[in-house]
């Protein structure tokens, strides 16, 4: 694990500040210089870039389909934003709510609470959750807008940090979620520490993970039952659901891209 220096430190608190005291419905972003393998990072970002092409080849060309879910027609596409990508990051989570799926929550899970998503990538996800204060982490942010992802034009307070350093206080987010990202972390058991840290007594944590067994590049984090036990033994948490990876990922089954073998693990816990 890479510790990060008092500066990067300072960077981080100071972004936490503006964060907390932005207004609501201010579209802001704090940066904090990455301090982790840009190897790691570089193939993150390889394919962030490859998705953007394939966006916009589902958005403004209508001719593919975005991993499964068909081109929208004209009059269903949102447009809330003088970007398209905007456009069609909305667009796509107004007609595909993954996360009613993978997490078996509805939109209007955290009404009037405070919520957090550890590592959220460019999509956001956590834009589906409606009627909720919205603040999301993810180290690579600065680098998804240099890619051409314009997060800055997203309604979500959003900060540049890792998880193994939550610059927020304790006892916070009355939610804390992840999907598809706690196997891309540098330090597991930290981002774990972290993520109760910053929960309220009575806060759930809800979170789809993957396992696999051979780690690489971007996923170098193995876990199973027992690791993720462990790591959140402080808290009431159980696996509520598994998944092989033709069944989470169902819509791709007639496109050929769906992939064989893998385990999604979904896990809900609440801190007492």
């Amino acid at each position: 694990m890479v510790t990060p220096t008092g500066n990067v430190k300072r960077r981080a608190r100071s972004a936490a500040w503006w964060a907390l005291n932005t207004p609501l419905g201010k579209r802001t972003i704090q940066y904090v210089p990455p301090v982790r393998d840009r190897v790691k990072h570089e193939a993150e970002l390889s394919h962030w870039r490859s998705e953007l092409e394939l966006l916009h080849e589902w958005f403004v060309a209508g001719t593919r389909d975005w991993w499964g879910v068909p081109p929208v027609p004209a009059e269903k596409k949102l447009e809330v934003s003088d970007i398209w990508i905007t456009n069609a990051v909305m667009t796509l989570h107004q007609h595909n709510w993954g996360y009613e799926e993978d997490l078996q929550l509805e939109r209007d899970a955290f009404k009037g609470e405070r919520l957090l998503d550890v590592g959220c990538g460019p999509l956001a996800p956590i834009l589906q959750f409606a009627d909720c204060e919205r603040h999301a982490i993810d180290p690579l942010l600065d680098r998804y807008i240099e890619a051409g992802w314009p997060m800055y034009d997203y309604d979500v307070r959003l900060l540049n940090v890792h998880g193994e350093n939550l610059p927020y206080p304790d006892n916070w987010f009355d939610g804390v979620i992840s999907v598809n990202a706690l196997d891309h972390v540098d330090d597991f058991e930290a981002v774990a520490i972290e993520m109760i840290r910053v929960l309220k007594p009575g806060g759930r944590i809800t979170f789809e993970v993957e396992y696999h067994q051979d780690p690489t590049l971007t996923e170098p984090i193995f876990l199973n039952d027992d690791v993720i036990a462990e790591a959140f033994r402080s808290i009431d948490i159980a696996k509520v659901r598994n998944r092989t990876h033709a069944e989470r990922f169902s819509l791709l089954a007639d496109s050929g891209k769906g992939g064989s073998g893998g385990c999604w693990a979904l896990w809900k816990g609440v801190k007492r």
